[in-house]
């Protein structure tokens, strides 16, 4: 009898646990709704409503490494570097195997580090070695150019920049 009360309370503990551990809901719908929704936004380009739609997502569904590299790129797209940094940081302590979040970080760190020697290189006096080794850093962290410029660049060579045609 004392067994068939334990596992009849265990019984009943199991089903109201599972019962615990149903969809979380958000306002307005639940997280598959929410997703749903910020994935079309995402793919439509309606930025600012993706971006509203998967921080609801990070908040509802902290623990989806690809809602965190989605927001990474949409803060990034809206030139937020900083916060776009972070998603791709906290996509990679989700899914430390995922090639995209650190390409992507790389990207954003490499632009950051772009913007700082460009100021650098503005305030600093011609004469200063900092000035010299920032012209340098710029010319080697120049963002790639996009496949346009460079099928533009190869179709009028006569518009190629000049570190264009010394690589050539």
């Amino acid at each position: 009898m004392a067994r068939g009360l334990i596992a009849a309370t265990a019984l009943l503990s199991a089903v109201l646990l599972l019962g615990a551990c149903s969809t979380p809901t958000v306002i307005g719908g639940d997280v598959f709704d929410l997703h749903r929704n910020a994935v079309l936004a995402y793919e439509s380009g309606e930025d600012a409503r993706a971006e509203a739609l998967y921080q609801g997502l990070a908040r509802a569904a902290p623990n989806d490494a690809e809602t965190w590299l989605r927001l990474g790129n949409l803060y990034a797209r809206s030139d937020k570097p900083d916060d776009a940094a972070d998603a791709y940081q906290h996509a990679l302590l989700l899914n430390r195997n995922d090639p995209r979040a650190w390409y992507n970080l790389g990207l954003i760190r490499q632009r950051q580090a772009h913007a700082a020697y460009i100021r650098a290189n503005q305030i600093a006096d011609k004469d200063d070695p900092v000035y010299a080794n920032t012209a340098a850093m710029i010319e080697k962290l120049a963002p790639p150019k996009t496949a346009a410029e460079l099928i533009d660049a190869e179709a009028r060579p006569d518009v190629a920049s000049k570190s264009d045609a010394a690589a050539k």
